[in-house]
Formats: C-alpha cells, structure tokens, sequence
C-alpha cells in the first residue's frame, strides 16, 4: 500500500515538473524572442556625463541624414565630415539595443581625423524607423542602403566598423557589398553566445538550451532562418578584416572571436586587448587602438579603387555645416 502511494506522489510529482518545465520553456520562446526583436529604445541622451549629444558640440562639420533600405525602413544618422580632403569613408555601428551616441565621443574624433564617418541608429534603434530587430539578418539592409548613401556622394572606399552587434551586422554584411574592409570590434560567432550568457548573468536556468530556444522563435517570428557570422565570415574575403577581442569579455567570450578569425580567410587580422571587458576595447587599448584600427585602415582602404565610378564632387569639411544645417 505504502510503496502505490509512493508510486502515485512521484508520478503526480514528475507530471508537476514536467508541466513546470513545458511552462518555463514557453516563456523562453515567446518572452525572450520578444524582448530580442522588440528591446526598449535608449533615448539619444548621452551614456557617460558629460558626453556630446551631437557632433556640433565636438566642433565637427556633420550633416543630418535620413536614407530609405530597400525593405522599407527609414534610418536617421549622421555623416561627419574628414579633416581632410578626401573620399574615404568609415561607417560606424553600434551595438544591440544602443544608438549612435555610444561611438560619438570615443570614436568619431580620430576616425575624421582621415575619413568621413557615417553614424545610424539601426532600424528599431535610436530614432530610425520601427521594426523587429534581428541582429544582422534583416540588418545587412540597413548596411547596404549606407553604402548606398556614401556612394551617391561619390565617397569610396568604404571600411564597415561596429561594436558587439555592429560587428557581427559588419561581418553579416560585407559579402555581398563594395566595401574594402571591416573592423569587428567584439563580434560574436554565433548569435545564441551572448543571449546565453546574458541569461546566467540574470539566473535564469537552462541557458543552453534557451538561447538556442531563443533563437528558434526569433526566427519564426522574422519568417527567416537568423544568420550568425559564422556563417558568413569566410565570404567577407577578399575584403581586409580585423578582428578585436576583448580579452576579459563576460558577455561574448574571446574564444568568439578566435573562431571567427580561424574561419576567415585572408587578408586578416586579430587584435586581443587584454583586461578589456565588453565593450571596453578602445577605454583599455586607447592610443594603441586608435593607431591599429587607422594602420589597418590606411593599409586597406587608402589608395584603393573604389569600385564604382564617383559621382558628385568631392566633399571636404568646409563644406559641412558645425550647427548640422
């Protein structure tokens, strides 16, 4: 009698768990595909005290744009002129769930030091258009319709530079764009890695699995399979790559980035700064950043053809507004 009793607590106690599991699990797909494609936007308010809002209040000659991707998705930035006269351009990207004013202060000001600097928000992000954000699958639109904007003003060669997401959207899209090179700046190698560590940073069990869960429903609701870079890496040659790891990165592990650069082909490079966490890179490498990131470029993009004929004239700062007007 004792030992049916024991029988039946047990398998009313499996059922229980089993229910318990099935119900956490349905919160992962539904919930945490949600917060993935829809996260709360960041208003353009500086993240530090004390950082500049626009690039006017850095002194630099810029100019407002808004440009239209192909799907549909109006995106709002900033094109920040060259010191010098040039056609060269950097477009700049940040990363998940941030907006344009997180490279501002930190990056423009060396970067325009030799080229033009193109700024967006991504689509869902900042102040560019709604819609659902698939960090890089959808957003290698939002990439093409930049370089679409550069060339229109006959600026070229073109280097794609991101941050975390930014970088892996730069890896994602530059096969299948003109543009000479890409400086990846903590990229992950596979879209589920950082959503599993953000889910044990916050407790919640069965990161494993529900990332990868995570990923499933995101693309069921995006009606397309999401693409990580390791998927695409090996196709961004014949363009120049650099790769920068982080090495004390919680977020998206080095060992992210030694994948992607074991599965690029040449002409690449790797660049592991130590004691950075994410996203501290450039606050940890500083001056040493600054000088490989522009040697890479100047290696790559400098004096390279651009692909296609330019249009228009050549732009110089003098020819950009301080005020953005």
């Amino acid at each position: 009698m004792g030992g049916t009793l024991r029988r039946g607590l047990l398998a009313w106690l499996a059922r229980g768990l089993g229910l318990l599991a099935a119900a956490y699990v349905a919160f992962l797909t539904v919930e945490g595909s949600r917060r993935l494609m829809r996260p709360p936007r960041r208003p353009l308010v500086p993240f530090v005290e004390g950082d500049a809002v626009t690039p006017a209040e850095l002194g630099l000659p810029y100019e407002e744009v808004r440009f239209t991707t192909d799907d549909g998705v109006t995106l709002s930035g900033w094109l920040v002129a060259a010191r010098s006269e040039t056609r060269t351009a950097v477009i700049l990207m940040h990363g998940f769930s941030w907006n344009r004013l997180g490279e501002l202060s930190a990056f423009v000001p060396w970067l325009r030091e030799h080229y033009h600097v193109l700024q967006f928000d991504f689509r869902g992000h900042g102040t560019s258009g709604d819609a659902d954000i698939t960090l890089g699958t959808a957003e290698r639109h939002d990439v093409a319709a930049a370089v679409r904007l550069l060339e229109g003003r006959g600026m070229g060669p073109i280097a794609l530079m991101g941050m975390s997401m930014g970088a892996a959207i730069a890896i994602l899209a530059a096969p299948d764009l003109p543009v000479a090179a890409v400086v990846a700046d903590a990229p992950y190698a596979e879209l589920h890695h950082p959503i599993a560590n953000r889910m044990r940073e916050w407790h919640y069990p069965l990161a494993w699995l529900g990332s990868r869960l995570i990923v499933a429903a995101a693309s069921v609701r995006a009606r397309t399979r999401l693409l990580s870079p390791i998927d695409r890496v090996a196709a961004v040659a014949p363009r120049a790559l650099l790769i920068i790891a982080p090495r004390e990165d919680r977020l998206i592990d080095h060992s992210q980035a030694l994948r992607l650069y074991a599965a690029a082909r040449e002409p690449k490079e790797l660049y592991v700064v130590a004691g950075a966490g994410h996203p501290e890179a450039h606050a940890f490498g500083g001056a040493e950043y600054e000088a490989r990131v522009l040697a890479f470029l100047e290696r790559h993009i400098d004096g390279v053809s651009h692909r296609s004929k330019p249009q228009g004239r050549l732009y110089t700062g003098a020819e950009f507004s301080p005020a953005g007007s």
